[in-house]
């Protein structure tokens, strides 16, 4: 290109103003909504990838792919390792039936880091004792059965020992229902630790633990009541996977035009637990995060500050990869002007509390994103909301806590919309990709890629 030509169009794409000119707000609005990858994103994540869980396989794959999503959009993208564990851990297919005294097919679970049954499992059910001295005292009715019945808090001394102790009687499994509430009784939610991953060989889980249907747990109770013989077989995948395994967050920027070192943290969580495919949570918000990158990579963005994409990994396990990301790059938190933080499911980006100093600044950033039209058009009041607060905090369930407690601004997304988050599809057995809703998706990426790109075209960073 001659260096004294410039063509007519990137006179727009400069960064003139602290706030998105008209033309780059109507691109991005166009590219967002009119012509949106959000949902093959997610369609990747969720249903070729699947489940997540930190240190499995597929969440290995996420990243790799991931990485690659970004750079296909022409962004410098890199795998940043945080962790490097002794054995991951993947779970495969699970099945369980019961064959007496009548054929049931059941919905069944495991939490994570938890045996699996190595081939088909066929037993005897019968009813688990409540206390460690019943446990103790029928040895040799449990011996070679599977037990049926509640888990006991790990709270209480016996709850802490419950599966040494029923190893010890020689069960085959324990079958447990699974404990859902008065608007949702069937929703199975399982965990796990990591912390077993750290286990030396001869410790680690070798029992079977298994969460069946809360509908399904009451009809074998009763026949276990009733005193009819009850038999079953189950299948359970869970394998464990020889170390060391790296665990990595995701990298992806847009280089700043004029203050390359100063910083805007587009982010969500990649991992996922391993019940479902993790849709709402969080393949939501990484598949905004990317299609946010997308979406600025698309109609040529020029931000003055960088622009870094980056998807966690361990949130689930207590805000691991964000976490290490803030000790590591401490020394660079106070040139970070904010965080945006995408979790909490499928719903749309309606708000987002500031505090009085960062208030101005921030309306001039949401000016092109009120003039957005909501996604439900029977949708009545305003399209977005900043709300002003005293202080952000410290605290918070997702990523951005980890750098708020740096003193860095970061913002998880107010969501509102028809989606059941925390009530159906999180952490249940339902949170896949039909619990998505295509409109949301779409508004949600154009806000954040806007927010974006307002808040790294400011003059200043965003105050403390």
């Amino acid at each position: 290109m001659n260096q004294f030509y410039t063509p007519f169009f990137l006179l727009f794409l400069s960064p003139l103003s602290s706030q998105v000119s008209r033309l780059d707000a109507e691109k991005i609005r166009k590219e967002g909504l009119e012509n949106s990858h959000v949902m093959e994103h997610l369609d990747v994540i969720t249903n070729d990838i699947g489940p997540r869980l930190t240190g499995s396989r597929n969440f290995e794959r996420a990243c790799n792919w991931a990485k690659k999503r970004f750079e296909s959009f022409g962004l410098k993208a890199h795998l940043e390792k945080w962790a490097e564990w002794p054995r991951g851990w993947d779970r495969g297919q699970w099945q369980g039936r019961i064959t007496l005294p009548e054929k049931m097919e059941l919905q069944v679970a495991t939490p994570a880091w938890t045996a699996g049954t190595k081939g088909r499992l066929l037993g005897e059910l019968t009813l688990l004792p409540r206390s460690k001295s019943r446990l103790q005292k029928e040895r040799k009715r449990l011996k070679g059965k599977i037990l049926f019945g509640p888990v006991p808090s790990k709270r209480t001394p016996y709850g802490r020992q419950f599966l040494e102790l029923v190893s010890k009687v020689g069960a085959k499994a324990i079958l447990t229902p699974s404990k859902g509430d008065k608007a949702f009784p069937q929703r199975i939610r399982v965990f796990g630790s990591y912390r077993t991953v750290f286990a030396k060989k001869g410790r680690l889980p070798k029992l079977p633990l298994i969460v069946v249907r809360a509908d399904q747990g009451k009809k074998i109770e009763a026949w276990l009541k009733a005193k009819k013989k009850v038999e079953g077989e189950f299948e359970i995948r869970n394998r464990w996977r020889k170390g060391p395994i790296p665990i990595n967050n995701v990298v992806a920027e847009i280089k700043g035009s004029q203050k390359p070192d100063e910083v805007v943290i587009v982010c969500g969580h990649l991992d996922s637990w391993h019940q479902a495919t993790g849709t709402t949570d969080n393949g939501t918000g990484s598949a905004t995060t990317i299609e946010a990158a997308r979406i600025l990579a698309a109609v040529g963005a020029r931000p003055k500050r960088t622009i870094r994409f980056i998807l966690w990994g361990g949130e689930e396990q207590g805000l691991l990869g964000s976490f290490a990301y803030v000790r590591r790059h401490r020394q660079e938190m106070k040139k970070i002007s904010c965080v945006l933080n995408h979790d909490t499911g499928t719903n749309w980006a309606h708000r987002l509390s500031v505090t009085e100093k960062q208030f101005p600044f921030m309306e001039k950033v949401f000016a092109p994103v009120m003039k957005l039209s909501p996604p439900d058009k029977d949708f009545q009041g305003k399209v977005f909301i900043l709300k002003k607060v005293k202080s952000l905090g410290r605290g918070g369930g997702s990523d951005h806590a980890s750098f708020l407690r740096a003193g860095v601004p970061a913002f998880p997304w107010g969501l509102t919309g028809r989606s059941n988050y925390f009530g159906r599809t999180w952490h249940s057995q339902w949170d896949t990709y039909d619990a998505a809703i295509p409109e949301y998706q779409k508004h949600t990426a154009t806000v954040i890629a806007l927010t974006a790109l307002g808040i790294a075209n400011l003059k200043t960073l965003l105050p403390r």
